[in-house]
């Protein structure tokens, strides 16, 4: 959990980066910003941190041996020497617009901050803040001139809406720091890797988040891919699996690997097929075997669309299978020439 009640806003500088793909230019102020009013400082601060919210973390990949000067370096020497913010804000920046080659991508403000006492997970430590505003909104400007009022429009930043940030805090150095990222404009399929990989080069710190997203991953394409109808499996039967699967991940605060076996597979036929089919999914993805770990809410309310229990019949029906699979039957109607289901219930809400 990220807390900001006691940051302060310590450093900021501000630049232009556009499309070099485009032909566009990059605009480089030539000294910090200078905030003349509190009361910008504190919406500066908001803006920038209130939406780091969730509990999945980066970390700073390795660097190939010719790349040295890349972000993580840049940023372990400011956090070294603090009188090279301005210099190294000036150097990402550029290395930001550098990366900015994609027909698709929007020129945007450019933003470095330096906070002092934030805190991650219950430790206080400083953060170097790098973020990108992309998109203008169309604001009214309603003011009163003698006795009428009058109305103009202005194109300026949504300060509820940040485009695409990271905050990059001083702490777990060895480990590639700790790190949490905001993309807000990544629905570019081609571009989705341009902030977090192609600029900063992260990859998803091993925690519980990871973890979490992981073995819901593996329990769905294991549902998906071996309890199919080719293998004797009848929908129904799928569709129960996954939602043990999801109702497991939803109630759980630990994932234990032999619990969630006997409470979700059941069956040691299916205990025994999804062993298997678990290492080899480890092996081809190169994961590690996990069997306990911390369970995230944030990964499997962001997974559990992957494991609707949902049967999808022609463009007409969809039927939402919450528990009981044996309250469904599957059967031919040898006169239509067609499949159907027959429902058993006690009452109609």
């Amino acid at each position: 959990m990220i807390e900001y009640k006691r940051a302060e806003l310590d450093s900021l500088a501000v630049h232009y980066i556009g499309n070099k793909g485009n032909g566009e230019e990059a605009s480089f102020s030539k000294q910090l910003f200078k905030c003349k009013e509190e009361f910008v400082k504190e919406t500066l601060v908001n803006f920038f941190l209130t939406p780091f919210k969730t509990d999945i973390y980066y970390q700073f990949g390795k660097s190939d041996a010719i790349k040295i000067n890349d972000v993580h370096s840049y940023v372990s020497e400011v956090f070294d020497n603090r009188e090279l913010f301005f210099n190294h804000s000036l150097k990402i920046a550029q290395h930001l617009y550098d990366q900015s080659n994609h027909p698709k991508l929007k020129g945007g403000e450019f933003y470095m901050a330096y906070f002092k006492d934030l805190t991650v997970d219950g430790e206080l430590c400083d953060a170097i803040g790098i973020f990108k505003s992309e998109n203008k909104e169309t604001y009214l400007k309603v003011f009163q001139h003698l006795d009428e009022f009058e109305i103009e429009t202005e194109n300026g930043i949504n300060i509820n809406k940040l485009d695409k940030g990271c905050l990059i805090f001083n702490t777990e150095r060895e480990q590639g720091y700790k790190i949490s990222v905001v993309d807000n404009s990544h629905r570019i399929a081609e571009a989705a890797l341009y902030w977090t990989e192609d600029f900063l080069n992260l990859k998803m710190r091993e925690e519980r988040f990871y973890h979490t997203q992981q073995m819901l991953n593996t329990a769905t394409s294991f549902c998906k891919e071996v309890l199919t109808e080719e293998n004797n499996v009848e929908r129904p039967d799928q569709m129960l699996v996954m939602n043990r699967s999801l109702n497991y991940f939803k109630e759980k605060d630990k994932f234990n690997i032999k619990e969630f076996e006997n409470e979700v597979m059941a069956a040691p036929e299916l205990v025994s097929a999804f062993r298997e089919y678990k290492e080899q999914y480890n092996a081809d993805n190169h994961l590690t075997d996990i069997e306990e770990f911390d369970i995230s809410q944030t990964a499997v309310k962001k997974n559990q669309k992957f494991l609707k229990s949902v049967v999808k019949l022609d463009k007409n029906f969809h039927i939402y299978v919450h528990g009981r699979h044996d309250f469904i039957k599957k059967g031919f109607d040898e006169e239509r020439g067609m499949n159907f289901y027959t429902l058993y219930y006690n009452k109609e809400e």
